[in-house]
């Protein structure tokens, strides 16, 4: 039960705030969220920290330095199996973040790929079903830094991929109708970042009891008013996209944000349990613009930090959605590409049946403010 569904009808005048009226409680929407009995508990992040969390600036921690393992291990695969492949997200190098000292470890041959949209790199094996059990892994070092607006151009040619939403990542009337709200006549595609950004932050709540990374489905978003960070960006996404403004979608992982300077290893495991997303979007005169409007959304201060900037305990695997991976595989494009995905004559493979993904990391360096 999250209380009563807030009143959705548009308000006049030009403050460009979605109103919410809630009956009998006139409180702000995080006091309204603990009100419902939806307090920290419920609200626990399976991202960086709690919502509850607010003694930290993201601003403080400048760089990061770790050591990643990312390990797919095949268990089993069918008995009539004929044709089994398995793709990998490997991370690249950019003004982000460095990788180095990239070291595949397969018993079987591999190839190193790229997804034809964005690039993004994949290693892909392909395997018979005697090879069962074994297990393909990448190592690898990822250095990054706080990250601001990237400044630079983009060709005309490469606007279109940036344009083009999916069958989940949508408009609706309400979508329209709320994005009309928010942004009005407003031009500016940075301007527009900032008022779809703070709009979403207004509506939404970071529910961690959605599983996986939320559905990122706009329409089931904009009706029930939570999500995680999948969500929170899906609407970015169409909202932004709605209004003629490219945007990137950004998938990789969350570590935890380093108190004091002092952070650990860990582990992630799973299907998208531990993934973590975010995106930018081009503003001709600033260049891409990152946003993490699910991390702006969890601090109860200090979340304007996350539009504009990124803090470093995450590195990025992949970009884009609705992903076509190379070869392509025989199932419906990816809704996107942060664990490993196999298949066998076309078929997915059963998760934790037949194979499963363990992302392990060591932090060796943090630099703060």
């Amino acid at each position: 039960m999250v209380g009563p569904e807030p009143n959705l009808t548009p308000t006049s005048g030009t403050t460009r705030r979605w109103t919410m009226h809630f009956a009998a409680l006139e409180h702000s929407r995080r006091d309204f969220i603990r009100a419902a009995g939806l307090g920290s508990a419920a609200l626990l992040t399976s991202g960086l920290r709690p919502l509850s969390a607010a003694a930290y600036d993201p601003a403080d921690c400048r760089l990061m330095e770790f050591d990643v393992s990312y390990r797919t291990e095949i268990a089993s695969l069918p008995r009539d199996a004929k044709d089994v492949q398995i793709w990998m997200p490997l991370p690249s190098s950019d003004h982000a973040q460095q990788i180095t000292g990239l070291d595949i470890v397969s018993p079987l041959p591999y190839d190193v790929t790229r997804e034809a949209r964005f690039g993004a790199k994949m290693l892909h094996v392909r395997a018979e079903p005697h090879s069962a059990p074994f297990a393909v892994e990448a190592r690898y070092r990822v250095t990054r830094g706080q990250v601001g607006i990237q400044p630079g151009s983009l060709p005309e040619n490469e606007r279109s991929k940036y344009l083009q939403l999916t069958n989940t990542v949508r408009t609706t009337p309400e979508i329209d109708m709320f994005t009309e709200e928010i942004v009005g006549g407003e031009t500016d595609p940075y301007e527009i970042g900032r008022l779809v950004f703070d709009g979403i932050r207004e509506i939404l709540f970071y529910d961690s009891s959605i599983p996986g990374c939320g559905t990122g489905d706009t329409a089931w978003i904009m009706r029930h008013k939570r999500g995680k960070c999948d969500d929170y960006h899906a609407l970015f996404m169409a909202m932004m996209v709605s209004r003629g403004v490219p945007v990137r979608w950004e998938q990789g992982f969350p570590l935890p944000y380093p108190e004091g300077g002092a952070a650990e290893g860990g582990q992630l495991e799973g299907d998208c349990t531990g993934a973590h997303c975010w995106t930018s979007f081009y503003a001709p005169d600033h260049g891409w613009v990152p946003v993490d409007v699910s991390e702006g959304d969890k601090l109860e201060s200090g979340g304007e930090f996350y539009f504009g900037r990124l803090s470093p305990n995450r590195f990025q695997v992949s970009v884009g959605r609705s992903v076509v991976l190379n070869p392509a595989q025989g199932g419906d494009p990816l809704s996107s590409f942060a664990f490993a995905y196999a298949e066998s004559d076309g078929i997915p493979l059963i998760y934790a049946l037949n194979y499963e993904n363990i992302i392990k990391y060591t932090v060796g360096r943090v630099e703060m403010a």
